[in-house]
């Protein structure tokens, strides 16, 4: 591969910016967090939930896109790979992270938790919405996105010492079940930590509604990397503007996505007009919940969908980032309109005490982040499909 070698980013700039913003944010959102559960516990396990939610979605969702890059025997992303492959190192710490979740599950999930005797709905949900039986399912999707961590990132990481193309070619078979796997455990995870708080409530395209959040989120993580990585001179011979273009089209292309699933479930609710089923919107579109909505609207389609039209805005790296950071932000607005009204009902509730667990959970997030660019090569060398990403032109 000419002059291209194994890169670790232990003690560079990069790794020492992102690992002090990391702990800047870890004891910002500890102590403010702290505070929080003091003034009102249930206040914050519902930010905290919202906190741990965005950052499982992207990691596993990481995963999902080093699955997907072999599942099609992409070359283009093969010197972008090892990016999310990075943010799905913080996998093997989500088991510790959903400990709060269940130890206060009365207090998130109190609708069927404490549901009167009379609810014939939750009562007839009773068998799937327990407290045993969702604790087993949520150790179950530890389990499988672990293994699916350890085999796909484990072997990608093992071809840069591996003598032959073993590594890649056993991803390459493993990636279509890999993929069904991911589909099914990121819908039920939805179902679960999300649709359940509202148990009277259900649609059924609410696991594609969260993917599709979850996607372009991953997405604009990965872009915000691979142009502080390229920009900061570490990736220059291996990651070209076309890079650029085709993270921006994957935003763009899944911002369109999550509104058409969005816009989708609203306006069948909408029309059918069942009491049942506009329960969920009406509560969200009344009592101050509806800034959050338009707030959603405007920065999660209106405002990416304007930028990145235009092909040539795709190349630009200022607007690149500012549409990453958008949507970024808007996946966080995504989550409070879902969260927070289940919670806390009709009583609007959005200061600070929201964020903080949120900061908490990124500057976890980062910070693991950190420690695998600290200790893991960034460019595949030896990766079969590396040539293509150095030729890459369009």
């Amino acid at each position: 591969m000419g002059n291209i070698e194994p890169l670790i980013l232990q003690g560079t700039q990069f790794h020492k910016k992102l690992q002090m913003l990391a702990i800047v944010m870890i004891v910002v959102g500890v102590i403010g967090s702290a505070v929080a559960a003091v003034l009102d516990l249930e206040r914050f396990l519902a930010a905290y939930l919202l906190g741990f939610v965005y950052v499982a979605g992207i990691s596993v969702t990481a995963v999902f896109f080093s699955t997907l890059q072999f599942l099609a025997r992409a070359g283009w992303s093969a010197g972008i790979r090892r990016i999310p492959e990075m943010f799905a190192g913080f996998i093997p710490y989500l088991v510790i992270g959903f400990i709060p979740i269940i130890a206060g599950m009365g207090h998130i999930y109190h609708h069927w938790m404490h549901a009167p005797a009379d609810d014939y709905i939750v009562a007839h949900k009773a068998v799937y919405l327990n407290s045993t039986f969702f604790t087993i399912r949520i150790a179950l999707y530890s389990v499988l996105w672990y293994w699916m961590y350890k085999f796909i990132v484990g072997n990608s990481f093992k071809q840069d010492t591996a003598e032959d193309f073993g590594p890649t070619k056993r991803n390459l078979k493993r990636a279509a079940p890999f993929a069904v796997i991911f589909a099914l455990t990121i819908t039920f995870f939805s179902f679960d930590l999300l649709m359940s708080l509202e148990p009277h409530w259900f649609s059924t395209i609410w696991g594609v509604y969260s993917f599709a959040g979850h996607f372009v989120s991953t997405i604009a993580m990965i872009t915000l990397f691979t142009i502080a990585l390229r920009e900061g001179g570490y990736l220059k011979h291996v990651i070209r503007e076309e890079h650029y273009h085709d993270l921006g089209k994957l935003m763009f292309a899944f911002t369109v996505f999550w509104t058409y699933c969005a816009f989708s479930q609203y306006f069948l609710i909408w029309y059918a007009n069942m009491p049942e089923e506009t329960i969920y919107f009406t509560s969200r579109l009344s009592n101050g919940w509806e800034i959050l909505g338009i707030v959603n609207v405007v920065l999660h389609f209106i405002v990416p969908f304007s930028l990145l039209l235009r092909q040539d805005v795709k190349r630009k790296k200022q607007l690149l980032i500012f549409a990453s950071c958008v949507i970024l932000v808007s996946h966080y607005i995504d989550l409070a309109w879902i969260i927070f009204p289940a919670i806390h009902g009709s009583s609007f509730h959005f200061s600070w005490q929201e964020v903080v667990p949120w900061i908490m959970m990124v500057g976890l997030f980062l910070f693991v982040v950190s420690m695998q660019f600290a200790k893991k090569n960034v460019i595949p060398f030896k990766d079969p499909f590396f040539k293509e990403t150095l030729e890459y032109h369009s």
